[in-house]
């Protein structure tokens, strides 16, 4: 799992939800010092903060820590997931004249980037486990495929596997 370490998922809720981190201080009841100290990872989120932070931004605030409580860096899959959140919210309460079909096209891609990060991170865990034959095997894989050749094998191999399922 890729992460972003100049980001914490905390900090990144505040960005979509447009609030700056002395409002989430003042409307969580926290100091500007404990959110820095979560921020730098000096020290963990306590169980109370996090659920204020979770009511806060109207989630599950578990998502946003570790199982030892730290704040967790943003991801590629935690952002994806923290979107998705934030527009099914917007979806749900919309006004009249708000344009959810925006947000329903918005969803879509993001299903698209999910998946796409699910396939690339099966990829980077067969190749950080991987003896010689299985990377030679990945290699082969994806210059067959990236160099347009008859694919006709593959196609073949899975049709097998759907009919399988």
């Amino acid at each position: 799992m890729r992460t972003d370490p100049t980001m914490t998922t905390l900090q990144y809720l505040a960005l979509i939800h447009q609030v700056s981190y002395t409002n989430v201080c003042k409307d969580v009841e926290i100091t500007p010092q404990q959110f820095s100290d979560w921020i730098k990872k000096r020290r963990p989120v306590p169980k109370e903060r996090l659920r204020a932070l979770g009511k806060y931004f109207n989630m599950d605030a578990k998502i946003l820590v570790d199982d030892h409580y730290y704040l967790k860096d943003l991801s590629i899959e935690m952002k994806i997931q923290i979107q998705t959140l934030f527009l099914n919210r917007l979806i749900e309460n919309a006004e009249e004249g708000a344009d959810i079909e925006a947000y329903r096209e918005k969803l879509i891609q993001l299903e698209k980037e999910r998946e796409h990060q699910t396939i690339i991170g099966r990829f980077a865990a067969i190749v950080e486990q991987a003896d010689a034959q299985t990377l030679r095997l990945c290699r082969a894989f994806l210059s067959h495929i990236e160099g347009g050749e008859d694919l006709t094998a593959m196609k073949t191999m899975l049709n097998l596997k759907e009919s399988e399922r």
